[in-house]
């Protein structure tokens, strides 16, 4: 249950995953002590029934790749240029909420491009309702957001979309699931049942996670299991020391589907792919810290971020990928691999992402970089936003992958990329 894409700017939508019913800033003037007592909750519910809202987006894009070689063949590229229409879409929600126990949600994207045509994305589906105000259920297709790391998140257990370290804020598409929300004190307990199309004959999967706080320390618990597939056992924590917040998760995980690529000589490739029956720990730690003008101006704030994963599923040894590349890539066209099995094959990987904030100005620096540390690859990627002009954002993006041939961000060596970008966005 791992497999992103908008930024937070683009979630329209109101729906909070740990809240039955999502909410905004309300006030309630009583005037009359005699009149009957009024639910805050019941008010705020019953004053919008239906909302319906969304956002419709699109840019222009110039690609700049300075390694183009027309003779380097398509695996460097062929142009140096080219400019074109990115991420025409539209995402639409509808809100019903006909009563205080019940709700229904709706929402989904409307996108074109030039290859596919109109496609059309269901994000979510979902009806709240609640017994005696006690037991909170939720039914339907819905985002199930168990991790709390910024880059990576091997707590994400649940959702079918994985988290994009390049694109973190980009909301994850989940499953169809039942859903029901106890809560006990300050703690809350949480049971999934995760169903697949019936005609696919898979059994439910069964999910818990309980919420709790440790002094000031929020931490959660939890696993996920189906009879035959994956299990996993999950912890996360979340805390902070003086002006650093940090936060931290560790999975373990048995009776995985991966594939492995080992040496093996009686093959002519000198490979094989196996599986594994062995149990799989990976854990992640980060932190991160902004520091802001302290005068009443605000002029200014630096927000720094930066964690580091331990990836069980990783390789010791990642010599076999710059050594039999060519052996590994026929493995993929014969579809014995995938590119999936091959993403993410270290042990050690970190992330690093500083942001500038400056309130004088409407230009946004920020700088990420994210790497392999077992093989030493990585990429670094620099971008500068202008915000002073409404619905429409310009931006300049440049990236270096740099590493050895084989590597993981580098598999054809270094090489470095850039973009001039208008992004054009209009919430409704």
């Amino acid at each position: 249950f791992g497999g992103g894409s908008e930024s937070s700017e683009e979630q329209t939508t109101s729906n909070n995953e740990d809240a039955l019913f999502g909410g905004s800033d309300f006030i309630i003037d009583i005037t009359d002590a005699d009149e009957p007592t009024i639910s805050v909750s019941d008010e705020l519910l019953a004053s919008e029934p239906i909302a319906i809202g969304g956002r419709v987006s699109s840019g222009l894009r110039l690609s700049i790749d300075p390694d183009a070689d027309p003779d380097a063949g398509t695996d460097r590229g062929q142009e140096m240029f080219r400019a074109g229409l990115t991420n025409l879409r539209t995402r639409l929600f509808l809100d019903a909420r006909p009563n205080t126990e019940m709700r229904g949600f709706i929402k989904g994207d409307i996108s074109y491009s030039t290859d596919n045509g109109i496609s059309v994305d269901l994000r979510e589906m979902f009806i709240d309702t609640d017994i005696n105000n006690t037991v909170f259920l939720r039914l339907g297709k819905q985002t199930v957001n168990w991790g709390v790391g910024r880059f990576f998140s091997p707590a994400n257990l649940i959702n079918i979309e994985t988290l994009d370290p390049e694109n973190p804020d980009a909301e994850l598409a989940g499953p169809v699931s039942l859903k029901a929300q106890i809560p006990i004190g300050l703690d809350n307990l949480t049971a999934y049942a995760i169903v697949d199309d019936i005609d696919n004959g898979n059994p439910v999967a069964l999910a818990s996670r309980y919420e709790f706080l440790l002094g000031a320390t929020e931490v959660t618990v939890g696993g996920v299991y189906q009879f035959n597939n994956p299990w996993s056992l999950m912890s996360t924590a979340v805390g902070n020391v003086r002006d650093i917040n940090w936060f931290g998760e560790a999975v373990l995980q048995g009776n995985t589907n991966n594939k492995f690529i080992v040496e093996d000589s009686s093959q002519e490739s000198g490979l094989s792919i196996r599986g594994s029956d062995d149990v799989y720990l990976s854990a992640t730690l980060g932190g991160s810290y902004t520091f802001s003008d302290p005068s009443e101006e605000n002029n200014y704030s630096l927000s720094l971020t930066g964690q580091y994963l331990f990836n069980g599923f990783g390789y010791s040894d990642l010599s076999v990928f710059s050594e039999k590349q060519r052996e590994i890539s026929a493995l993929v066209r014969t579809d014995a691999l995938s590119f999936g099995d091959l993403r993410n094959r270290s042990q050690h990987y970190a992330a690093a992402n500083a942001s500038l904030r400056l309130s004088d100005f409407d230009f946004s620096p920020s700088v990420l970089w994210l790497g392999s540390l077992g093989d030493g690859s990585g990429r670094l990627s620099t971008s500068v936003r202008y915000s002073g002009i409404d619905n429409i954002t310009p931006s300049f993006n440049y990236s270096y992958n740099y590493g050895d041939e084989g590597s993981e961000y580098a598999p054809n060596g270094a090489d470095q990329s850039m973009s001039l970008s208008v992004s054009l966005g209009v919430s409704f």
